[in-house]
Order: structure tokens, then sequence, then C-alpha cells
């Protein structure tokens, strides 16, 4: 139910900024590259177990803006769920948690509010620098022979980027952006029946949009 609040709150915001402005409604095709690293310190001994990960993924995103007149832009883009991936490894310890431990989590409903200033033309397409906050839930789904769970945590991002933008020669009203992205996400920290893991998650996206303004 918050996760709707604040989707529903978002959309308003937009229409009530959008007087004298055009509206952009559109999908994009985003290929995210997910770069997560954490440590994880067992309950007993205290000894830490770090790792690494990287998942590269094509994801839909939906997005909805409006335009002014001199090209800035004010609006919100929607994932349901992002796959963050898994990653395996077998410990053998003096704890009593010998076995295989395999983590695993998702991004869900990752919501963006964003900015898109415009930074002047290059080969007649309209450049502009985008900067946006995201809030995704991310749920861990790991599988641990220790028997601890670690709970799901809201996270804040923020995102930087570079884009282009213009009008499509076909189809009345239709536009299309293309962006380079980097996003840092707070860090994740939680404790699981003694255990304790620390998380950090960066996101680089390279997207194209197709819209259409009304």
């Amino acid at each position: 139910m918050k996760k709707i609040s604040i989707l529903v709150s978002s959309l308003i915001f937009v229409t009530m900024v959008s007087v004298n402005a055009e509206i952009g409604i559109g999908i994009t095709g985003a290929a995210h590259m997910l770069d997560a690293s954490g440590t994880e310190t067992t309950r007993e001994s205290g000894q830490l177990n770090g790792g690494s990960h990287k998942e590269t993924a094509i994801v839909p995103e939906l997005f909805l803006e409006a335009i002014d007149e001199n090209g800035y832009a004010l609006g919100i883009s929607y994932i349901p769920t992002r796959d963050m991936g898994s990653k395996s490894r077998s410990d053998t310890n003096s704890d009593g948690d010998t076995g295989t431990y395999t983590a695993k989590a998702e991004l869900d409903n990752v919501i963006q509010l964003y900015a898109d200033l415009p930074m002047g033309e290059v080969m007649g397409m309209q450049t502009h620098f985008k900067i946006g906050f995201q809030h995704v839930t991310l749920a861990a789904l790991e599988t641990l022979n220790s028997g601890s769970e670690y709970p799901n945590k809201d996270l804040w991002g923020t995102t930087l980027g570079l884009g282009v933008k213009g009008d499509l020669p076909y189809g009345n009203n239709l536009y299309y952006k293309g962006e380079l992205t980097y996003t840092k996400f707070e860090d994740y920290n939680a404790s699981g029946t003694g255990n304790k893991v620390s998380a950090e998650l960066d996101d680089t996206a390279a997207k194209f949009s197709i819209g259409y303004k009304f």
C-alpha cells in the first residue's frame, strides 16, 4: 500500500506541474548492469565472508513526464521487478553451518522521480542531463545452510545520466530518448539469526525509449 501511495502521489505531482506543458507517456527498453558486493559476518566465529556479483539484464520500463516548451522534463518511471541474479558458495566450518549458501535477491517496485535538463543540440539532437531519485524494495531470496534469513528493505538511490531526444520522422507526436545512466543505492545492512550482512549496490544502464506527446 505504501508503494502504491508513493506512485499515485507522484502521478498527481507530475500532473499538477504540467500546466502549459505537453505530457509524454511511453515505454523504455533498458540494458542494466547491476554490480553488488558485500560481506557476511557469521554468528559464532565472527568470520567475514565477502563476495561480489555482476548481473546484466534487459528490463522494460514505463514512464510519464511533463515537457515544457524549452525542453525541460519532469517525470516518473516504474519497473515492477528487476532480478539481481544469484551466487552460491560452499563452506566448511566449525560453527555447524557447513553446506551450500545461495544468495539471491531482486529489486521490487522500482519507482524513479527524475528531471531532464536540456544542454543544447549536438548533430541535430537535443541533449540533456538527467538527475533522478529511485525508491526500491530489495527482496532477499537467499537459501542459507546456517538458517539465517534476511529481511526485505526499502532503499533509496541517486541517478545521474546523459541523454539525447528528438521527434521521430514518422507518426504524429512520437518521440525518442536515448540515455546512459548510473545509479548509486544506499547500503543494505541487516541481521539474520545472529549473522550480519552488509551490501553495496550500483546500477549502470543504457536506455532507449519511445514516447507519445499529447
